[in-house]
């Protein structure tokens, strides 16, 4: 719209005010008096429109723009920890989720200097780099197939049973009601509420000493029927085991 065209908009809305009756009976009366101005108020509103949509699309766009960076390309990357099991993904610094924490407690029994938490930080990542070293493999501090391979084969081999119908409702020799959703090993020596993760299958378990045994089969422990069936184990097996310090 020309300077013209838009004097002529600012006269017909200062006449609109000064025009009594209804705002109806004034537009009304205008239209049918002065037809052009049906034109002038098409265009002046099809510019607010255009002036409109631009500043929502500009907005809409930086929304955009700030929930993209935000999000970033993962979980991981906005702080969020994940449900996963050690070794369904390669873990690095900045990742976080169970199998984080699951690979802190194998690395605590013999790099005492981690943090036991669901992070992969710089106490995680110098841990692996010194296991890396110390097992001969590349150090990257990233740990992949190659290093977790040699973390599970650094686990010990022990032999393993299970236990639960008969003893639940009794009390363990750690002094808790042994149930059919209790979780937990029993061992003949290590402290009561010792720190241990479990591996069979595939499947990790981290879990703690409640109960003393076993004592049949050789075995050097005894999983809880409700330990057993979330690592797929049914019968006197090898299980690979470590164990964390005392008093973690």
């Amino acid at each position: 719209m020309d300077e013209q065209g838009f004097r002529r908009v600012a006269a017909y809305s200062r006449d609109q005010r000064r025009t009594p009756g209804s705002a109806r009976e004034r537009v009304a009366s205008s239209l049918v008096e002065r037809p052009d101005r049906v034109a002038l108020w098409a265009v002046a509103l099809a510019i607010v429109a255009m002036i409109a949509g631009a500043a929502s699309a500009q907005a809409g766009s930086t929304g955009a723009a700030t929930a993209a960076g935000a999000g970033g390309t993962g979980a991981e990357d906005d702080g969020q920890c994940v449900e996963s099991q050690l070794g369904d993904r390669t873990l690095r610094i900045g990742d976080c989720g169970e199998d984080v924490l699951t690979l802190n407690w194998i690395l605590e029994s013999d790099y005492p200097e981690v943090s036991l938490h669901e992070r992969f930080d710089v106490s995680t990542e110098s841990a692996v780099r010194d296991f890396e070293s110390d097992a001969r493999i590349d150090v990257d501090g990233v740990v992949e197939e190659e290093t977790l391979a040699a973390l599970v084969k650094g686990m010990p081999r022990q032999i393993a049973t299970w236990y639960g119908p008969g003893f639940w409702g009794n009390e363990t020799a750690c002094g808790q009601t042994l149930e059919r959703r209790t979780v937990g090993v029993a061992h003949k020596t290590l402290p009561c509420g010792s720190r241990v993760v479990v591996r069979y299958k595939g499947r990790f378990l981290r879990t703690k000493v409640i109960d003393r045994g076993p004592y049949a089969n050789h075995a050097k422990w005894d999983l809880t029927r409700r330990a057993a069936r979330l690592v797929g184990f049914e019968y006197t097996d090898e299980i690979r085991v470590a164990k964390l310090r005392q008093g973690r």
